[in-house]
């Protein structure tokens, strides 16, 4: 338990110096946690500190607040905008989820399906912060290149050539940058998960796929199939979204059947590629595999896991691979 008091304590410090707070303390619920109630961090005591404000984040589960971050700032330091407060409860989050883990006799199920919203809202930040910062150099020194070529009018021929031949250079990698950048971010970005019905974000995906890499994907939906969790339309778009580039990147695929269907209550979803298959790994039990290579293969079975649903690969070499997960729906 010490080690784990000592993350919770460099996680508070951590998000209290990111927001600018002066003090601040992470509780959890009674029995939650064990021993540990109340973590504090900063320059004044919880409950004290003349013209402190304080900032309360709860973090409920059915209704109950099972954890609670309370943060202090100093007069004149601006409080925290709604997104960063939205990533500071995240982080809570992901301190019960891992409370949870340490106390398996705690039911921690929907704490569990909760991790892959708050993955999502942490993948989303990654994305505005490469947007922000590393686009937006990469089009200053665009920039930058630009009027350096615009000015070797008025150096001697002599020393032109070599020069407009290493500017050239350098423009055309910044440009490649900015191209493999940007289609990355694309392929990333939310699809609009809570507004958008699950066929449509899967659909979405498809068409942009296909887009991309000029593969032929046939596509179709069975039936009704019932309505999900939040949780499970982001497990299920990220499970299609690996099978997907799996099969163009690895497989050599130039073929896929996707299928959406129903069934007591239970959402089917399967990818099917023509590509050159090979030998799947364990992905269960003792022998499952830890290698590095195979994280996409783990990854795609542990968020069908997480929403209560499960994953199956089959594939053999020179005969494709195919891909089975099913999730519950509700009524």
């Amino acid at each position: 338990m010490e080690s784990l008091i000592a993350a919770y304590e460099r996680l508070l410090a951590e998000v209290a110096r990111d927001l600018h707070a002066s003090c601040g303390a992470l509780s959890f619920s009674p029995g939650l946690g064990g021993p540990v109630e109340t973590i504090r961090t900063g320059t004044a005591p919880p409950a004290a500190g003349e013209g402190t404000r304080w900032l309360e984040m709860p973090v409920r589960e059915h209704g109950d607040v099972i954890a609670e971050l309370r943060l202090g700032f100093a007069p004149g330091i601006p409080l925290p905008d709604p997104e960063q407060q939205r990533l500071a409860e995240a982080l809570v989050e992901l301190a019960v989820l891992l409370t949870r883990t340490r106390s398996p006799s705690l039911p921690g199920a929907e704490a569990s399906r909760r991790i892959l919203a708050v993955t999502e809202e942490e993948l989303q930040r990654v994305i505005l912060d490469i947007h922000d910062g590393p686009v937006q150099k990469l089009f200053a020194a665009s920039s930058q290149l630009e009027m350096m070529d615009s000015r070797l009018a008025f150096i001697p021929d002599e020393m032109r050539a070599p020069v407009e031949a290493s500017l050239a250079r350098v423009a055309a990698l910044v440009q490649t940058s900015l191209d493999e950048i940007k289609t990355t971010l694309g392929v990333m970005r939310p699809p609009e998960f809570r507004r958008r019905p699950l066929v449509s974000v899967l659909q979405g995906l498809i068409i942009q796929h296909q887009a991309l890499t000029g593969t032929l994907v046939e596509w179709s939906v069975e039936g009704a199939p019932p309505p999900v969790s939040l949780p499970a339309k982001i497990a299920l778009y990220r499970i299609l979204q690996e099978a997907l580039s799996n099969a163009y990147r690895h497989a050599k695929a130039d073929r896929l059947d996707v299928r959406l269907s129903g069934d007591n209550g239970w959402v089917m979803l399967e990818i099917i590629d023509n590509g050159r298959g090979f030998d799947p790994p364990p992905l269960e039990g003792p022998a499952g595999t830890e290698r590095e290579e195979h994280i996409g293969l783990r990854g795609m079975r542990d968020r069908a896991e997480l929403v209560g649903g499960q994953f199956r690969l089959t594939s053999e070499r020179g005969h494709g691979t195919r891909v089975q997960v099913r999730v519950p729906g509700y009524a």
